[in-house]
């Protein structure tokens, strides 16, 4: 099977962003608003299950409504503050990109394979992202990005993987996505795309139960990341030639 695209998630995946990013910003924004409480990394961790930041604080306000009493656009405007703040994190380099993403991306460059983005975070955050660490021709290497807010439904809804299948021009079964989260796990398998689970310390407890392949990360030569389970055990350096092998297994 020739591999014609990989499309990566963004947040847990592309890159770290949730401890020193979403999460910093989001208590950094409630102590800004004077509310009486602030997300610890456990309780964010649950939270990540709701999709979307403005959805998750919705979600928060539901379960907690002793805690806080938000309007839609109070919710709308602390999420955009949050925004902000997280942008400023990004040009100021506190959110790195995880290890073997940057070999993965510059591989599939070189051999003319297309690496598209398909996220439910906000279009600003990704261009910010892509633009500190790979610079002006960020458009070039990633030629097509499906953000949250080009979507009307996000994730676990399929609809993103669509958009950016038809966008791509490739069918399901030529592209492997990349994604950190049962959620969006199930995003792409829904939209029939062979996906590998890069998970992390926010996700590793998820059941990922129609993966193509669960690894601790994209790993690097010198740095392998570890696949989970019978199939893939060992230790791996993500190559669009490994995703090949995968492919036609």
């Amino acid at each position: 099977m020739v591999l014609k695209s990989v499309i990566f998630d963004v947040d847990g995946t592309l890159a770290d962003t949730e401890k020193d990013g979403h999460l910093w910003a989001f208590n950094h924004v409630f102590q800004q608003w004077n509310l009486p409480f602030r997300w610890s990394i456990s309780l964010y961790r649950d939270l990540l299950k709701i999709p979307g930041g403005q959805e998750r604080l919705a979600y928060y306000q539901t379960q907690h409504p002793e805690r806080v009493s938000l309007s839609a656009a109070q919710i709308a405007e602390i999420h955009q503050m949050k925004t902000s703040l997280f942008i400023q994190r990004v040009w100021a380099g506190a959110i790195p990109l995880r290890v073997g993403v940057r070999s993965l991306v510059s591989e599939c460059y070189e051999r003319h394979i297309p690496v598209a983005i398909a996220t439910t975070t906000q279009y600003a955050n990704v261009e910010a992202l892509l633009l500190t660490h790979f610079g002006p021709q960020w458009r070039k290497i990633f030629p097509v990005v499906v953000a949250g807010d080009h979507v009307a439904k996000k994730k676990p809804h399929p609809c993103v993987y669509h958009q950016c299948l038809q966008q791509l021009g490739v069918a399901p079964d030529e592209a492997v996505a990349l994604e950190d989260s049962a959620v969006g796990l199930t995003a792409a398998r829904q939209a029939g795309i062979p996906t590998v689970v890069t998970m992390n310390i926010w996700t590793y407890h998820q059941r990922f139960t129609g993966a193509l392949g669960v690894l601790t990360g994209l790993g690097t030569y010198n740095d392998p990341a570890f696949g989970r389970g019978p199939r893939h055990w060992g230790r791996y350096c993500v190559t669009p030639k490994l995703l090949e092998e995968w492919l036609t297994q």
